[in-house]
């Protein structure tokens, strides 16, 4: 009884540990900033900690006390041995600065009380930080020494209580079996009465256009990252946008808007179908390739039978095109925001699949090649679990209902009562009205909460061995070298 106790409070908890403090004293910053530097860093540190305190840190991005202007992901620290001139850490600091802006500016905005601070002289002091970065060693130097940690989507407790070197033999089956069950919805045609949703903003581009994009943004980058404006990127997000075919059954299979329908309660409402867009990099073989990504929203995951431990409120569905060096598609992978059912689907005849490796569990991977020169791609989804069910390139234009499009930064800052926001998600980046009854029973495979609707930066996307969905080469495990 005492060990039931223990794994009922331990399972109970084990997703709302918090963030360690911010302590009272980095000696850290004394060692990397000079004393003119002290007041911002000072400033910015004392911003976070109240962030901290008040229980809205957005867990999006990594955060690092002796960097209080900088904000890391996956692919960004993958890059920190290959610094080598100055121009690479200009641009580098660019990008992690950029992103601790955006960061900023959300949890600016979801403290219930920001009145101590403003804004825009936090961004002056972050400004100011970032000029004077790229001159001092003692910064580089910490950055190689002791890189941040990100935060894994794996608990090694779980795994450790749960024997996972003997039940990951036992799951397998069962992961096999549901990856053949994923496979032959690809030989069934649509069920039912299906709708189709597409953007109606698609810019009149050509191929190209959009190459030269590319081959201008490499040559004035140090490191050789697509890094194109925000206009030339909207650009992309709306022409490469899939069509979504959606099997309707119910309410839970009309996509929504996530808005918080009460001061604590987050929904989707189905009335204003609504696509997320963000975009990301990858490394793929020598080359940073751009990824253009879509998310849709559902208000539920219907049950199956009256027993559903997969069903609950809000289920999410990833759409990520990774587009080739000059531009065009070139592989599309999703998830469902759980970080479960990961699908991949080479675009390209060059590309050709990895044998599966034993030691950690392989996505469902297949091919879509183009019969013609086409460039939309029509994506189904199945009614109630919303799983991907076919990807084809279509030949002609259809009709579809208008998704709006919004970008996926928005849910780090949803209105939530009058001159007060909230994220979607909470400070360990996960969604708490979406938890699953399967993580009572799938907790000893390591995977935090599974089931449970989750940020981006956090999508543990194997239940045996380790994957996340933003590993920066992760599609080199998955493709030979073209």
């Amino acid at each position: 009884m005492r060990v039931l106790t223990l794994l009922s409070f331990l399972l109970m908890t084990a997703c709302t540990s918090l963030p360690e403090p911010i302590p009272d004293s980095i000696p850290a910053q004394q060692q990397i900033y000079t004393r003119s530097q002290a007041d911002c860093v000072d400033l910015l540190t004392d911003f976070k900690r109240t962030v901290q305190q008040q229980g809205v840190q957005d867990a999006q991005l990594t955060w690092d006390p002796r960097f209080p202007h900088l904000a890391f992901d996956r692919f960004s620290l993958s890059w920190l041995f290959e610094l080598t001139d100055r121009e690479s850490k200009r641009q580098w600091l660019d990008y992690v600065s950029h992103q601790a802006a955006v960061q900023r500016q959300a949890e600016y905005q979801n403290l219930p009380d920001n009145t101590a601070y403003g804004l825009k002289p936090l961004d002056l002091c972050a400004e100011q930080l970032v000029g004077r970065s790229l001159y001092q060693p003692a910064l580089w130097s910490a950055l190689i020494t002791e890189p941040p940690q990100l935060p894994s989507g794996y608990a090694t407790w779980q795994r450790v209580l749960g024997l996972y070197p003997v039940t990951q033999h036992f799951a397998r089956p069962s992961m096999d079996k549901e990856k053949r069950r994923l496979i032959s919805h690809f030989i069934q045609p649509v069920e039912g009465y299906a709708i189709r949703y597409a953007p109606d903003d698609r810019p009149s581009l050509n191929r190209l256009q959009i190459q030269a994009w590319f081959r201008q943004a490499r040559e004035r980058s140090a490191l050789s990252w697509p890094l194109l404006s925000a206009e030339q990127q909207q650009s992309l997000l709306s022409f490469y946008a899939p069509v979504f075919q959606v099997e309707t059954r119910s309410r839970d299979d009309f996509p929504g808007q996530v808005r918080y329908v009460t001061p604590s309660q987050p929904g989707v409402v189905p009335q204003k179908p609504t696509l997320y867009t963000h975009v990301s990099y990858t490394r793929f073989y020598g080359q940073t390739l751009m990824q253009l990504n879509y998310t849709l929203w559902f208000a539920n995951r219907t049950a199956r039978s009256g027993v559903d431990p997969y069903a609950g409120q809000f289920d999410g569905v990833l759409l990520r095109l990774t587009l080739d060096a000059d531009g065009q598609p070139y592989i599309l992978d999703s998830i469902h925001h759980c970080g479960c059912y990961h699908m991949v689907f080479a675009l390209s005849p060059a590309l050709t699949f990895a044998p599966p490796g034993n030691k950690a569990e392989w996505p469902v991977t297949l091919q879509v090649y183009a019969g013609h020169q086409t460039d939309k791609l029509g994506v189904t989804l199945s009614s109630g679990e919303h799983m991907v069910k076919d990807v084809q390139w279509l030949r002609h234009d259809v009709r579809a209902r208008v998704l709006t499009v919004l970008p996926y930064d928005q849910l780090r800052s949803l209105p939530a009562a009058t001159s007060h926001n909230k994220s979607l998600f909470n400070s360990q980046a996960m969604l708490p009205a979406s938890v699953r009854a399967e993580r009572f029973y799938l907790w000893p495979l390591g995977v935090k909460s599974p089931g449970t609707q989750r940020q981006l930066g956090h999508h543990a996307t194997a239940f045996i061995g380790k994957r996340h969905f933003d590993e920066p080469f992760l599609l080199e495990t998955l493709f030979k070298q073209p």
